[in-house]
C-alpha cells in the first residue's frame, strides 16, 4: 500500500500527538508539566544559562519563563547565581535536587518510550528510526525551510 504525502503528514502528526499524550500522562502522575520538563532538561544541557538565553532556547518569552524559574527556584531545583560579566543578570544552574529531577525525568522518558515502542519488533524500531532520520534530513534541506 502506497501512502500519499498528505497521509504521511497526518500520520506523523497523529504519532507525535499520541507520543506526547502518553508522556504528559506519565509525567503528570509525578507532578511534572511539559514546561517544567523542557526547562529542567534544557538547563541540564546548558548549565549556567542566562534566563534570556534559556527562554530563546525554549522558544518562549522572558515573561513566560520567569514564573516557572521562580517556582523551580522556590522548590530548590534551580539556583540563580550572579553573572560575572553583567551585574544586572543572573546565571541559572540546577541544584543537586534539580539534577535528581533530571535523573527521574530520564527514567520516565525511558519508561514512556519502552511502553510505546515495546509492541514493535527490534527490526521495526530500527526501521522507524532510520525513516525518521531520513525525514529529518529531508525536512532540513533548503527547499523545505520556512521562508
Amino acid at each position: 500500500m502506497s501512502s500519499g504525502a498528505t497521509e504521511l503528514g497526518e500520520l506523523l502528526v497523529a504519532a507525535y500527538r499520541a507520543f506526547a499524550q502518553q508522556g504528559r500522562a506519565r509525567f503528570g502522575e509525578h507532578g511534572l508539566s511539559a514546561a517544567r520538563v523542557r526547562l529542567l532538561t534544557t538547563l541540564g544541557q546548558r548549565p549556567g544559562s542566562r534566563m534570556r538565553d534559556l527562554a530563546d532556547a525554549l522558544g518562549v518569552s522572558g515573561r513566560a519563563i520567569t514564573p516557572l524559574v521562580d517556582a523551580l527556584e522556590s522548590e530548590g531545583l534551580v539556583a540563580r547565581r550572579p553573572d560575572p560579566d553583567d551585574r544586572r543578570a543572573f546565571r541559572l544552574t540546577l541544584t543537586d535536587a534539580g539534577l535528581g529531577a533530571i535523573d527521574r525525568i530520564a527514567g520516565l522518558q525511558e519508561q514512556v518510550s519502552a511502553d510505546i515502542f515495546g509492541g514493535m519488533s527490534t527490526k521495526d524500531r530500527r526501521d522507524l528510526a532510520r525513516l525518521l532520520r531520513a525525514f529529518l534530513d529531508t525536512a532540513q534541506e533548503p527547499g523545505c525551510a520556512p521562508g
